[in-house]
């Protein structure tokens, strides 16, 4: 498809608003919050050179997507997502690359269905085998407890033109310069109706209502092969929470580290983003 287009593929009753390029096997590309799937651009882009069908879609309740009818936003249902896409684009198995959300649905979708699943890239979240609660996380985390409260979040978030979301994205990614940022894109989704509410269900769905099925699904070793990525800088993360990410896989695992990069390494340093990403892809495992 032409650069700049946007598919509609309806699965799991979702409209989902997908950017596609290429040819060839299929990897998705799936973004987190607060963002959207323009963040993949350039990575569509080089995907489609190196031979492959790129598709990045906007995750559920992310405009141009389509809200979840019936609410749901468990990480269970994003995983499921990935699967039900992969079969409504005419592939039987897809690689996935996968930011923020985008990654915790990748690995659970790999621990659900690994004959489904080629291989992973992973970016800036932790695998929930190897996770650890330290007090920097707790620190950093504190805008996760915070969504969980009702209205007032919602309320917050909005003022002055999401200016909350600025301020994420200047403590996430403090080394990035924010003329870069292009956040137009993901105030317009959560200026959506029903958007910004789709996307905190994301966090309350993860932290209250998490069943024992999901949680004893992340918490598998993922059978996969995976990159990991990692920003040393990510205000969102601490790099504590990696020191053990190896024990969360049986197969094949590389831990990368970018210095001085954020929450965002994919759009913060794309060219060691993509040095890593391809010869990965094209590795060949047993």
């Amino acid at each position: 498809m032409a650069e700049g287009t946007i598919r509609t593929i309806t699965t799991n009753n979702i409209p989902f608003a997908c950017l596609e390029r290429g040819t060839g096997p299929l990897v998705l590309c799936l973004h987190g919050f607060p963002d959207t799937a323009f963040s993949f651009e350039e990575t569509l882009t080089h995907l489609a050179g190196a031979g492959y069908h790129a598709v990045a879609p906007f995750m559920r309740g992310y405009h141009p997507t389509g809200l979840a009818a019936d609410g749901n936003y468990s990480v269970l249902s994003l995983a499921e997502d990935i699967l039900a896409l992969t079969a409504s684009l005419g592939h039987e198995r897809v690689s996935v690359i996968g930011h923020d959300w985008g990654a915790f649905a990748a690995y659970t979708a790999a621990n659900l269905h690994p004959d489904r699943i080629d291989r992973l890239v992973l970016m800036c979240v932790p695998h929930m085998h190897a996770t650890h609660l330290t007090l920097s996380q707790l620190r950093k985390s504190w805008y996760v407890f915070f969504f969980q409260l009702p209205w007032l979040p919602e309320r917050v978030v909005r003022r002055h033109d999401f200016a909350f979301i600025d301020r994420l994205y200047r403590r996430w990614s403090p080394n990035w310069d924010p003329a870069g940022f292009d956040l137009a894109a993901v105030k317009k989704a959560l200026a959506t109706p029903g958007g910004l509410k789709a996307a905190l269900a994301y966090y309350r769905s993860m932290i209250r209502g998490a069943s024992k099925e999901q949680r004893g699904i992340m918490a598998q070793q993922t059978t996969v092969p995976t990159l990991y990525v990692v920003g040393e800088a990510d205000g969102s993360v601490s790099t504590d929470q990696f020191a053990d990410v190896e024990k969360a896989f049986t197969s094949y695992i590389e831990v990368v580290r970018f210095p001085r990069v954020g929450h965002f390494p994919h759009r913060e340093n794309f060219p060691l983003f993509w040095q890593k990403v391809q010869p990965f892809l094209e590795r060949k495992f047993a």
